[in-house]
């Protein structure tokens, strides 16, 4: 199982990039990455989904993203009954004979042509990954002309409080030149 994990930054420019930073330093891959604005001002939600399945490196990447300084909270949520989510648009050529067997496929999986002129259209999805996935993998008979996946986004089921993140600001105590820097930038 792929390791999941909810975390709460704070809406600084160049968060990011250091969350990015982190796993390149530690060599791992982000399978997917999603942020948002989350329910609070000033505080994003991320959805970062990694291939390491080893107990070890999931709490190792867990640990140096709390030691970050704009990371607010971070729950694993890999083995936590959770929704995880993915959108997907899908741009096509069917061709004039392929857009009734397209209307036919849109009809039967539940998804939405969102544009559409006589030689191209767009496909929008959303649904679980293993949907959006054998999705495309029907949309293949087609011409695909490109594709934009969301990434997954993920949240813990409603019976599942113990899990819920709790957002505190960090209270690190700033070097002295850090402290200098800060009060001459402000």
């Amino acid at each position: 199982m792929k390791q999941t994990i909810i975390t709460y930054v704070k809406d600084e420019p160049g968060v990011l990039n250091r969350i990015a930073r982190h796993f390149y330093r530690l060599n791992y891959n982000i399978e997917s990455i999603a942020a948002g604005r989350s329910e609070i001002r000033g505080i994003t939600r991320l959805t970062i989904v990694c291939n390491h399945t080893d107990h070890y490196n999931q709490s190792l990447i867990n640990n140096h993203l709390e030691d970050l300084d704009t990371v607010l909270d971070v729950k694993d949520i890999s083995n936590v009954p959770s929704i995880l989510r993915e959108h997907a648009l899908v741009k096509l050529k069917p061709g004039e004979k392929g857009m009734s067997l397209l209307n036919d496929l849109v009809s039967e999986k539940g998804v939405k042509i969102i544009d559409n002129d006589n030689s191209i259209c767009i496909v929008e999805a959303t649904g679980e990954v293993e949907e959006v996935e054998n999705l495309i993998k029907q949309l293949k008979q087609f011409e695909i002309l490109e594709i934009m996946r969301s990434g997954k986004v993920a949240m813990v089921k409603v019976d599942q409080d113990e899990h819920r993140v709790e957002i505190e600001e960090k209270k690190k105590q700033k070097s002295w030149a850090t402290q200098q820097i800060s009060d001459a930038l402000y």
